[in-house]
Parts: structure tokens; C-alpha cells; sequence
């Protein structure tokens, strides 16, 4: 079952009262098990620790469900609505965060275990892990943000630029010169 199919049967379910309630849940828990994955990763590339991620990813869905009536499928995809719902909500941390003088140390979620087979190769790729995590914490939040939705979540321009709300020569221009701040703080020798 397909996406716009899930959705149409939360809304018919929830529309036809209470007793229909348990199918339109079952129906958006299929939503969460199919999003939760790429949302949890976009959240975690913004520079959310783990459990603020699983927090900002949890209210989104949060806020889908209590707003799925606002959804309208000719504006956008689900995916475009839901993670625009996350990344605001991923700004207003950010900006609360700012207003209260804290410090992200840069620290990200760990990732899985490498399959590499030698010890040498699993330290090289953890040490470039931690050089790009560092790097990436030195840009601006919404140059991580847009980088984050295009390498990470692997959304399209025209859905970014929705996400962002700006133009799509915007969101080409604000990648590029995103790539290259992160490029320039990369090939920066180390003190």
C-alpha cells in the first residue's frame, strides 16, 4: 500500500467516527514505520543528539497526525509535509537553544558498526565520521539543514525548496555554497 493510499484511508477512517479510530491509527503507524527511518537520520544530521532527535522526530509525527486534516496532497507530498514539519520544529530548537546560551559540543549519534574487516580501516573511517561530524557542526543550521535534506534524506530540489519555502534556484544556490563552506573547512590543515 502506497503513501497516498495509507492517507486516504487514515482520513476516510477518522472522518466515519470512533469506531473506525483503531484503523485510522494502524493505517498512520504504517506512515511512522516507513518515515521514521529517513526523519530520525535528517534530524540527526542537523547535530541532534540521539534522544533529541527521537524527541523532534516524535513530535512530528505528533503534529502530522493532529494535523492530518490540513494535508493537502496537490501542495506537496506527505514526505515534504512531514519533513517540513521536522525541520521547523528542528529551527525552533535550534533558536531556543540559542536563547538559553547553549553549546553544541558537536557530539553525533554513533554510528553502526563498520562490516570493514580490518581494525585500520574501521579507525580511518571513524576518524573521517568524526572530521566531517565536526565540520559539519561549524556551518550554519541551515546549511546543515538544506545538506542534510539533500545527502541524507535524498529529497529533490523542487521538494527542498518547498521545505525551505524559497525558490529552486535558491536551494541550488544555498547547496552549492553549503558544499563549498563544508569543502573549505575540510581541506583546512589541522592544528
Amino acid at each position: 500500500m502506497n503513501t497516498t493510499e495509507i492517507l486516504r484511508l487514515v482520513r476516510t477512517a477518522t472522518a466515519t467516527g470512533q469506531h473506525c479510530r483503531a484503523q485510522s491509527e494502524h493505517a498512520f503507524a504504517q506512515l511512522v514505520a516507513h518515515y521514521q527511518g529517513p526523519l530520525f537520520g535528517f534530524l540527526g544530521r542537523m547535530g541532534f543528539a540521539q534522544a533529541q532527535a527521537e524527541d523532534l522526530a516524535q513530535e512530528s509525527f505528533l503534529r502530522a497526525w493532529r494535523h492530518l486534516h490540513n494535508y493537502d496532497a496537490q501542495r506537496a507530498e506527505f514526505s515534504t509535509w512531514l519533513f517540513s514539519i521536522a525541520r521547523n520544529l528542528a529551527l525552533n530548537e535550534w533558536q531556543r537553544a540559542a536563547h538559553q546560551h547553549e553549546v553544541w559540543e558537536g557530539h553525533a549519534p554513533a554510528d553502526a558498526a563498520s562490516t570493514a574487516p580490518t581494525p585500520p580501516e574501521l579507525l580511518e573511517r571513524k576518524q573521517q565520521q568524526a572530521q566531517l561530524q565536526a565540520a559539519l557542526a561549524l556551518l550554519a543550521v541551515a546549511d546543515r539543514c538544506v545538506l542534510a535534506l539533500a545527502y541524507i534524506s535524498e529529497l529533490d530540489m523542487a521538494s527542498i525548496a518547498r521545505i525551505e519555502a524559497c525558490s529552486l534556484a535558491a536551494v541550488k544556490t544555498r547547496l552549492y555554497r553549503a558544499r563549498q563552506r563544508l569543502l573549505e573547512i575540510l581541506e583546512k590543515p589541522h592544528a
